[in-house]
């Protein structure tokens, strides 16, 4: 089990993270929720034991986390970046895991089928898909069939495929009795494979709850709703997915866009996010949710800078990062 008592991180004279008490069963999966700078990845650090906490302890499986090195080989890692050897190919950066910690070479190829990357085995990491790069590191976090395993943000840069895999993966790591800890800006993903959430705010728990664990692919289904509800003028109007050009978020409020009308809904982007997975929408801008099916153009105006066409009369000009451009780019293979 992990147990965590009265840890606290301070960092320039101000509590930065905040937790009283925490325990994760065997074969449990928490979800730890939360927006950015409410101290989600810096939660995971500590309970890696890779950093050191101003106060209280990290306790797994009887052993202080941050007092005995010895733990670390029973922990599987994955964080925002994948860290991966990239010019090494995909079978070579597990090999070279597995020297280190004493696995046979053997379990190196059982993994990459494991991810779907089998055919891939022989590719440089850097020359593997975006969501193909963050497969090979999930791969290496479950090499050593480990007994804790920390996920930040597992979902970055994932396309549908590889969500509904990591999520059938952590799902079958805790069927054998892994402790697993994951986290995620929002319940939309996590809720299919999490049995328990706490949501973090400012370094502190600000709800702890119980969820129906999802069952089977068709369960994220329930999270998605055919609508999209926003408020115009004096009224609630009810919007098709497909009609929606784009959705963004301006002074602090949620925008809906058509072709021809604009509305405000009370859903966060992140929500929204959520709720039209499989439904052709993308994160073109950490501001900007876009229709796939309405867009006419990638313009790139220099070699970092790009912008999103839509088909609407106005022919609508949509921010694309640079990142995302590259998501774009596997996921529609232009």
């Amino acid at each position: 089990m992990l147990q965590v008592r009265r840890l606290e991180k301070i960092i320039e004279q101000r509590t930065v993270l905040s937790i009283e008490q925490l325990d994760v069963a065997p074969g449990e999966v928490l979800g730890v929720i939360g927006p950015i700078g409410s101290g989600k990845t810096l939660l995971i650090r500590l309970l890696a034991g890779m950093v050191t906490p101003s106060g209280g302890s990290v306790v797994f499986d009887g052993q202080d986390m941050h007092h005995t090195p010895a733990l670390r080989a029973r922990m599987g890692l994955l964080f925002e970046e994948d860290l991966l050897y990239e010019r090494h190919s995909a079978q070579s950066n597990l090999e070279t895991y597995c020297q280190v910690h004493g696995l046979p070479g053997s379990r190196a190829k059982e993994m990459l089928t494991l991810v779907g990357l089998s055919d891939q085995a022989k590719t440089s990491a850097n020359k593997l898909s975006i969501p193909a790069q963050r497969r090979l590191a999930l791969a290496r976090a479950l090499l050593a069939e480990p007994a804790l395993l920390l996920l930040d943000q597992p979902t970055l840069r994932l396309d549908l495929d590889s969500q509904a895999l990591f999520a059938r993966l952590i799902t079958q790591a805790a069927s054998a009795g892994t402790v697993v800890v994951l986290t995620d800006e929002d319940i939309s993903w996590a809720g299919k494979c999490c049995a328990r959430i706490i949501e973090l705010e400012d370094g502190r728990v600000a709800s702890n709850y119980q969820i129906e664990a999802a069952q089977g692919p068709a369960a994220p289904e329930r999270l998605i709703p055919y609508k999209v509800p926003a408020r115009k003028d004096d009224r609630i109007v009810l919007y098709d997915p497909g009609d929606l050009l784009y959705a963004t978020s301006r002074d602090g409020k949620t925008i809906l866009r058509t072709a021809s009308e604009e509305a405000t809904t009370n859903l966060t982007l992140q929500e929204l996010e959520g709720r039209l997975v499989g439904r052709g929408f993308f994160k073109a801008h950490r501001a900007y949710l876009v229709n796939l099916q309405h867009i006419k153009a990638v313009i790139q105006y220099t070699r970092n800078s790009y912008t999103l066409q839509l088909d609407d009369k106005q022919e609508t000009l949509v921010p694309l990062s640079k990142q995302s451009e590259k998501e774009l780019q596997e996921l529609l293979g232009y």
